[in-house]
């Protein structure tokens, strides 16, 4: 699927999801809400929508990455660690690298990358 038509907000979703599920095993609503340092009732429309649209599927209290969401996850993600490393090596702090690199991961195209 082209990420294009996913949406850069939907796509921070998914990469958050893959984020928390790397670092702490599972993931809740509640941490993804924590990590975008967005409302719980933004997070639930969100997550509704990406459920929808074949993204994620939940359980009572986890939310899973489908294999659709598992892959548009995956690439951002694979995006984000190689600007924030590649800004951070040539002397951008950790806080600009990572931000720049979130910025940087949407807009860029698979061939430039």
């Amino acid at each position: 699927m082209d990420n294009k038509t996913i949406g850069k907000s939907k796509e921070e979703y998914l990469k958050a999801i893959l984020i928390v599920v790397k670092r702490h095993g599972a993931c809740r609503n509640v941490d993804v809400s924590n990590r975008l340092g967005v409302s719980k009732s933004s997070t639930c429309i969100a997550i509704k929508k990406l459920e929808q649209e074949g993204f994620v599927e939940r359980d009572e209290w986890r939310v899973l990455l489908t294999p659709a969401g598992l892959e548009v996850a995956e690439k951002l993600y694979e995006k984000d660690v190689f600007f924030t490393n590649w800004f951070k090596n040539i002397g951008v702090s950790e806080k600009i690298a990572e931000a720049d690199a979130c910025k940087i991961e949407h807009a860029i195209s698979e061939e430039t990358y």
